[in-house]
This record gives structure tokens, C-alpha cells and sequence, in this order.
């Protein structure tokens, strides 16, 4: 008879199951493997932008700072000019001139006498 007998059967079931498990095993892996570098990815990014955020918090600390010296500055300015023009107005005299003077490097940590 030219029949299938037991043996080829099972020879036949054997051979498709090994198929299909590699196959399963290597598509499952693959996607397993992408999976676990993508969330490695994610998390070694959202790292990074931890670190560039609090880098941006504290540049902008440091900023704000900047800007209060800056703007202390410029009122300094200001009262030096207004100082000059007083100085060259001839509306007060040299007694006032140098008691003003002596205030204002005190005030700015200048210290000694004009």
C-alpha cells in the first residue's frame, strides 16, 4: 500500500513543530530584544532630559542674578551721572560737592576721601 504510516507522521509533526518554535522563538525575540532597546532608549532619554532641565533651572537661577546685579548697576549709573551733572550745574558748593562725594563712595564701597 502507498500509504502514510505512523512514522512519517510523526516524522511530519515533529519537523512543522521545530518550524514553528524556531520561528516563534526568533520573531518573539526579535520583538523582545526591540522592545527592551526602545525602553532602554526612553529611559536613557527621559534621563537626559532630567539632567538638561535642571541645567536650564539652575542657568536660569543664574540669569535672574545677573539681571538683579545688572540692573543695581545701572542705578548706580544713573546716580553718578546725576552727581556729574550737579557737580557741573555750579548750583552747589565745594563743601556739599565733597560731603556728596563722601557719601556716595561710601555707599559704593569706595571708601576713602575724594
Amino acid at each position: 500500500m502507498g500509504g502514510i504510516d505512523a512514522g512519517q507522521v510523526l516524522a511530519w509533526i515533529t519537523g512543522i513543530g521545530t518550524l514553528v518554535v524556531g520561528l516563534w522563538t526568533l520573531v518573539g525575540r526579535s520583538k523582545d530584544t526591540t522592545f527592551a532597546r526602545v525602553v532602554g532608549e526612553r529611559d536613557r532619554l527621559d534621563k537626559r532630559v532630567g539632567e538638561l532641565e535642571k541645567g536650564r533651572e539652575e542657568d536660569r537661577a543664574r540669569l535672574d542674578r545677573v539681571e538683579a546685579e545688572l540692573e543695581a548697576l545701572r542705578l548706580d549709573h544713573k546716580t553718578l551721572l546725576d552727581f556729574l551733572r550737579d557737580i557741573c550745574s555750579g548750583r552747589f558748593d565745594s563743601d556739599w560737592v565733597k560731603g556728596r562725594a563722601r557719601d556716595l563712595l561710601d555707599r559704593f564701597g569706595g571708601g576713602g576721601t575724594p
